[in-house]
């Protein structure tokens, strides 16, 4: 983001303008003491925190293209990159030749790791791979060689629906990694996703993340999976941090927002529903639109052409940045962002520049 200096201005007063420190300001403006700036000058106002978004390998055009549309660049995107088969084998994605882009624009590049298959996700793939010495290893080098080959910047391990025994042996797969990414540069990133009923499976991310630089909190999907509701409440949101952050601190920990919407029915729960469509479903039913006085998410009911009743709430900007403002009132200053491809312009604008707004 930028500003332009106006008269009576001084480094300290548009640093409380933009609730940033003036130190980083004339830091990233190469600012020397006394700190004097000038009327007309244009200043580059950094962002506060760390962006991190998600692109995967189904989207990853329309991912691309949001990451590129950000008025700020992101620190990082996560690219679904390296699938493990049910099998145990390794399938590596190609990877987008426009990803040297977002790299050009300072943003990191790291190979998401998934046991996602067809659209399920695999236990019997990360039992192949996760609990005995060898077939371990044997993923850990299988990862190096392709993050390295392709000249990417690190690694996300993303392993979903997987049980405690795999969970336990996580922290020994990040570190045997840490290992072989330290011999070749130390500026490699290793981030371990962690889901949202971490607490219901006791695991230990203490033990986790002393081999992660990233500990990414799933702050979403709650909604779907518990009773109807918003996609992601604000005090299940705020619990949750402060349990995490109990465990680890705010140094590592990252959590990840989702932008979107849930569509519920009572025969078959909760479908997920771009903002965008759930606006257009709105239009078209006529339907009266109410904001949750305390998560503040939109909400509304229709009955489709067969008569049957549904419930949705989605987010918009007004509800994206009281779950922004929550996280920076706990101290997390690293937000990730599922999904890019799916998530409108404003939405993206807000959480880019999030902590900027006066």
């Amino acid at each position: 983001m930028h500003y332009t200096v106006q008269s009576g201005d001084t480094l300290w007063l548009i640093a409380q303008r933009f609730r940033h420190d003036y130190r980083a300001i004339a830091q990233a403006n190469s600012i020397e003491e006394p700190y004097d700036v000038r009327p007309g000058q244009v200043l580059h106002i950094p962002r506060k925190h760390r962006l991190i978004g998600f692109v995967p390998d189904y989207a990853v055009a329309e991912g691309i293209a949001d990451a590129l549309a950000s008025p700020e660049p992101f620190n990082e995107i996560i690219y679904t990159f390296i699938r493990i088969q049910p099998d145990g084998t390794v399938r590596a994605a190609a990877l987008d030749r426009a990803l040297q882009i977002l790299r050009a624009r300072r943003t990191r590049v790291l190979a998401g790791v998934t046991n996602q298959s067809d659209a399920t996700y695999s236990r019997e793939a990360v039992t192949a791979t996760l609990l005995a010495d060898d077939s371990r290893s044997h993923l850990a080098a299988s990862i190096v060689e392709a993050v390295t080959t392709c000249c990417l910047d690190g690694v996300c391990i993303d392993f979903q629906q997987i049980d405690a025994d795999h969970w336990a042996m996580l922290p020994k797969l990040a570190c045997e990694i840490r290992s072989r990414f330290t011999r070749l540069s130390p500026y490699y990133t290793i981030a371990i996703v962690f889901p949202h009923d971490w607490r219901d499976h006791g695991l230990d991310l203490a033990c986790m993340a002393q081999y992660a630089d990233l500990m990414i909190m799933e702050g979403y999907e709650k909604g779907a999976d518990s009773v109807e509701g918003p996609p992601t409440p604000v005090s299940w949101l705020e619990e949750n941090v402060k349990a995490a952050i109990d465990k680890i601190g705010t140094g590592k920990l990252t959590v990840a927002l989702g932008i979107y919407g849930l569509d519920w029915t009572d025969d078959e729960g909760a479908a997920y529903l771009r903002v965008e469509a759930a606006e257009r479903i709105s239009r078209e039913t006529g339907a009266l639109i109410e904001r949750d006085q305390h998560d503040g998410t939109l909400g509304f009911v229709y009955h489709d052409a067969s008569g049957r009743l549904h419930r949705v709430w989605y987010e918009d900007l007004m509800s994206l940045a009281v779950k922004l403002d929550t996280l920076s009132r706990l101290g997390i200053n690293k937000i990730a962002i599922w999904r890019l491809g799916a998530i409108p312009y404003d939405s993206l604008s807000l959480v880019a520049q999030a902590g900027m707004w006066s």
